[in-house]
């Protein structure tokens, strides 16, 4: 435990921001110490990391129990005075820098502590020969400068005085902390650089991990692990174009990993560029039939691409190998009314719904195909079943009144569509689609401030969606705030030049406002 402690401690170390490493040390030192009552390194290092968060009289006290269990380093007495020092218990830092000095009677740390505290007290004599040693033993130490020259000031040495105040800087003297030095000498080589790496993961501190994760592939390029753990390091990091080059490399390394390609044509999609994906996600499931998530993404992919039919046999597939996979029975049912078997894929949903009337989920993708096929009662009575049995999170009773919102919209009701949308955009702010659709039926019904609103927190969200900025302008040319509107369309053809469906729009808006004039 304390040894796991000192590596998570050396981390931090080499990575000042990487706060979660701290606490992680210091949980292992107070195991450790726990464990073993007679090692006094365990409270020694968990003072140390105490120090370094600023818990100084915490700090203190491990200082004290390091001493008790028998240290003989004069370090810790060092360490100690200095942590009573910025607690204001100058007596007590005194006597402890009295002590190393009678362990080391040339212990400049000590001697600057004490000449500090001499010169604090106006004992400018006695500050002025403690840091005259100082100076001696340490000439580098621009802290010792500083202060013998504010004590030779005050003795009168007025030259003298200048040349050390010329010489003072913040350096201070290194303390010979071995145990500490020792933290920061980390194994090196890739297998120990792909350790530090993912305890740099478990810490949270995904920059450090990424780095340490990218040296030990450039020290050992055929480490397959290591660059398999620095793609993850990096998705998590949300570096995907880095990711996607990571795995592109070691898919080529290993033409076998089927884990690699499907990442890969995972990130693709994700960056719109499905048509590159579709052939690393079919690698993935020629290479591994059986993998589940494989058989589910090439599906996604095939629909995306507008070949529904193609996609059935995976989700198909992936029914035979998770008979309980609800997402798979989703997507099989899309997929079906997708590839022109609608009534199929109802048939399918309906069936999971009697099994399982709380499946939210099968609820919603039965009101779509539904949708779809203009039966939009039968939707409507879906989502309002599925309601009534609801008892969960409000997020996905969010992703309900969406759907409902939507359909009594096409179905003439705006102002019940206002209110499931409205609640819906309260229950699930994550669903953009919410808020798009709640402004469109709000201004449907004159309530431009909503409108606006609502039009305003998507694109905040998504800045390029375009319906929501010809919304907005509508919404703002209503309210009379027509250069606002032109305004928000320049933008919106600024932002994606190659878009010509703003044209049009513009074109008709910035005639309206002239005429207005």
């Amino acid at each position: 435990m304390g040894e796991l402690g000192r590596l998570y401690h050396g981390l931090q170390l080499l990575e000042p921001e990487a706060l979660p490493m701290l606490e992680n040390a210091l949980a292992c030192y107070r195991e450790a110490r726990r464990i073993d009552d007679l090692d006094w390194r365990w409270p020694y290092l968990e003072a140390f990391a105490l120090e370094t968060q600023g818990e100084l009289a915490e700090a203190a006290a491990r200082y004290r129990e390091a001493l008790d269990r028998g240290s003989g380093m004069t370090v810790a007495l060092l360490r100690l005075a200095e942590v009573e020092r910025r607690l204001g218990r100058f007596g007590a830092a005194e006597s402890l820098w009295n002590q190393a000095l009678e362990r080391e009677p040339e212990q400049a740390s000590a001697l600057l502590g004490l000449g500090r505290i001499a010169l604090d007290r106006g004992d400018f004599a006695s500050a002025s020969a403690f840091l005259e040693q100082v100076v001696e033993l340490a000439p580098e130490a621009g802290q010792a400068h500083h202060a013998l020259g504010l004590a030779l000031r005050n003795l009168g040495s007025v030259e003298a005085a200048e040349r050390h105040l010329g010489l003072a800087s913040e350096a201070g003297i290194p303390l010979d902390d071995r145990l500490v030095q020792e933290m920061t000498a980390l194994p090196v080589g890739s297998r120990a650089l792909m350790r530090r790496g993912l305890l740099a993961v478990q810490a949270g501190a995904l920059e450090a991990a990424a780095g340490l994760l990218r040296s030990a592939t450039e020290q050992d390029p055929a480490n397959l692990l290591a660059r398999r753990n620095l793609a993850l390091a990096q998705m998590q990091a949300g570096r995907s174009a880095e990711a996607a080059v990571t795995l592109a490399g070691l898919a080529e390394l290993d033409a076998s990993d089927a884990w690699a390609r499907l990442e890969l044509g995972r990130l693709l999609v994700e960056e719109g560029r499905v048509d590159l994906a579709v052939p690393h996600l079919q690698q993935a499931v020629d290479l591994a039939p059986d993998y589940l998530e494989g058989r589910l993404q090439l599906g996604l992919a095939l629909m995306q691409t507008g070949e529904a039919a193609a996609a059935l046999p995976h989700f198909e597939a992936a029914i035979e190998l998770d008979p309980y996979s609800a997402e798979a029975r989703y997507q099989y049912a899309a997929a079906l009314a997708a590839a022109g078997r609608p009534d199929v894929g109802v048939r399918v949903l309906r069936e999971r719904l009697d099994q399982a009337p709380a499946d939210t989920g099968a609820a919603r993708f039965l009101s779509r195909i539904l949708r779809q096929q203009q039966r939009l009662a039968e939707a409507q009575a879906v989502l309002e079943r599925s309601l009534e049995n609801h008892r969960g999170a409000s997020a996905e009773e969010g992703a309900l009144r969406l759907e409902l919102g939507r359909i009594l919209a096409l179905r003439g009701d705006p102002a019940r569509a206002f209110s499931e949308l409205a609640q819906a955009r309260r229950q699930a702010p994550d669903l953009f689609e919410a808020g798009f659709l709640a402004g469109l039926v709000a201004a449907q019904l004159g309530n431009l401030e909503y409108a606006s609103n609502a039009y305003g927190e998507v694109l905040g969200v998504r800045p390029d969606f375009v319906p929501a900025q010809l919304g907005l302008a509508e919404v703002l040319e209503r309210r009379g705030r027509c250069a606002d509107a032109v305004e928000l369309l320049e933008e919106g053809r600024r932002r994606r030049p190659g878009d010509r469906s703003l044209g049009d729009p513009l074109a008709r808006l910035r005639a309206a406002c002239a005429g207005r004039r």
